[in-house]
């Protein structure tokens, strides 16, 4: 195939779009124009911005985007499932990769990457940024968390693998991130650069045998992650470093498949490197797809330095063209030219459907896990008429006490705040039970008050009222209340996790969960 510099260059990129207004967002904007048609990329990631229900529209973009580009597309998104998921519904989005390790299940993980798979394509979307295989043996990791299968190499190299098959099976591409490990960092590498210290014996032990599991799975392509491996690299990040890169990842690991940076805008890198220059330095270190989600300004700040670059005898075009041939190698095998078009008249039909809602509740019911019960208070059990509290400071306490209205009729809820933890606790007093909902900070949200939480907790349960606590994500929120003897983990706040932590409490259904972190 005859391309230009030019063409090739934009093989390699793969950019988000955004318009004037939140509905130029779902539309061919001008700024998704110049990324098609001039810049010529090789494919479009979409945001959360650029997907509203019930996703009609968003498949004709999508169709219009592949109408107006010569080359098929990498249309990518990031459904992972949890708390990282661009559609919702009428999308079914399954519980975290956490709550799927809770059930230890080689079969649900397989099913759940199989269904959504089923229902991006319906869409339009040919490649997922999922699953995550990192492993979360930090409980401080503000990033990770319910993103992981859960702390145990085992478990989550065999899960990641199984998810692997269940997207490509089904004929989306799978992406195994963030390599070769963002599991044991306390920092947020969206907001600045982290640095794990450990020696090679440890990461091939922990980060790294995911991957490989991943890999022997047949995995198509990896993400970098915008940390520092000082063991492997002194200097550079891991999207930034050819020792990681080309002589770990495809050398001494074996892996021949597209790599892809994680966002190239995001702080870790951009605040330290620059964007052109580290676009630069990931061609450098042979990652084949250049990551950048949002700004139209850094996008075309990447595509001209890696021009420029190979224009200027920094970069030989025979690099380039080594991920030319890996990229085109991936869309064929894809055959993503065949298979281009959505058919936007399928759309709502391929949605939803009754078999992956079934599939959601039972892995949701099958998650829940009871940490401890020594207090022995499961099922809740208490006279008709009288009152149940459900409180919290996070903003699940309403749907779960409308979950438990279900089962009784008689429910106090007080979405608590820093200021009326006395109301809270004096309901306690009037009530039979009382329900508490934790939640740790969340990244992208208006983080929790967690000192108040706290408080919260430990008055309430000081009452002497019957006090269970629910964790509506990461289960370590019981490390602050050691003397809470029942403790229950959802590991996520989707409806279908309240219904089913609701189903738990009143009996309906027997715990199964199995916890796959330690809480210290």
């Amino acid at each position: 195939m005859n391309l230009t510099l030019e063409q090739k260059i934009g093989q390699m990129l793969c950019f988000g779009w955004s318009g004037e207004t939140e509905e130029e967002n779902l539309t061919y904007s001008a700024h998704a124009r110049e990324l098609i048609e001039d810049m010529q990329v090789g494919g479009v990631i979409l945001m959360g911005r650029n997907a509203q229900p019930p996703y009609i529209q968003t498949a004709e973009t999508i169709n219009r985007m592949q109408s107006a580009s010569r080359l098929p597309l990498f249309v990518v998104t990031d459904q992972e499932g949890g708390m990282v998921a661009r559609f919702g519904e009428p999308m079914t989005v399954f519980p975290s990769n956490m709550a799927i390790g809770a059930t230890q299940s080689v079969d649900f993980a397989r099913q759940a990457a199989q269904a959504t798979a089923e229902e991006l394509k319906a869409v339009g979307i040919n490649f997922d940024f999922a699953p995550a295989v990192d492993v979360n043996n930090n409980p401080d990791n503000p990033i990770i968390g319910t993103r992981s299968f859960g702390e145990s190499p085992e478990l989550v190299g065999k899960l990641g693998a199984a998810a692997v098959e269940g997207y490509q099976s089904s004929g989306v591409i799978a992406c195994a991130k963030h390599f070769p490990g963002h599991g044991d960092t306390a920092v947020d590498s969206h907001l600045a650069l982290p640095v794990v210290p450990f020696e090679k014996e440890r990461l091939w032990e922990i980060e790294l045998a995911p991957f490989m599991e991943a890999i022997k799975a047949g995995v198509d392509s990896i993400m970098t992650t915008h940390i520092m491996f000082s063991v492997f690299d002194q200097e550079r990040p891991a999207t930034l470093s050819r020792k990681i890169v080309t002589d770990l990842l495809r050398g001494e690991m074996g892996f021949n498949g597209v790599v892809v940076t994680d966002c190239l805008e995001m702080k870790a890198i951009a605040d330290n490197y620059g964007i052109g220059e580290a676009a630069v330095l990931a061609v450098e270190a042979g990652v084949d797809i250049l990551l950048a989600c949002h700004t139209l300004s850094a996008q075309r700040e990447i595509r001209n330095a890696v021009i420029n670059a190979v224009k200027t005898g920094r970069v030989p075009e025979s690099r380039i063209d080594e991920s030319l041939e890996r990229i085109l190698a991936l869309k064929q095998k894809y055959q993503l030219d065949e298979r281009r078009f959505a058919d936007t008249q399928e759309v709502l039909q391929r949605l939803g459907t009754p078999e992956h809602k079934e599939l959601q509740r039972k892995i949701a019911e099958s998650s829940i896990t009871v940490v401890k019960d020594q207090d022995q208070l499961l099922p809740v059990v208490v006279c008709g008429k009288c009152s149940i509290l459900v409180t919290g400071l996070h903003r699940s306490v309403e749907q779960l006490a409308e979950a438990i209205s279900e089962y009784h009729t008689s429910i106090k809820a007080i979405q608590a705040v820093q200021d009326n933890i006395d109301e809270a606790v004096k309901a306690a007093y009037r009530s039979a039970a009382a329900i508490v909902v934790t939640c740790p900070k969340e990244p992208w949200t208006q983080p929790i008050n967690e000192a108040a939480q706290v408080e919260l907790v430990k008055r309430i349960y000081a009452t002497g009222t019957p006090t269970v606590v629910i964790a509506v994500r990461e289960p370590y929120d019981l490390r602050h209340f050691p003397e809470i003897g029942t403790y229950v983990a959802t590991y996520g706040y989707m409806k279908v996790q309240l219904e089913s932590a609701a189903k738990l409490l009143f009996g309906k259904i027997k715990p199964h969960g199995q916890l796959p972190v330690t809480i210290p």
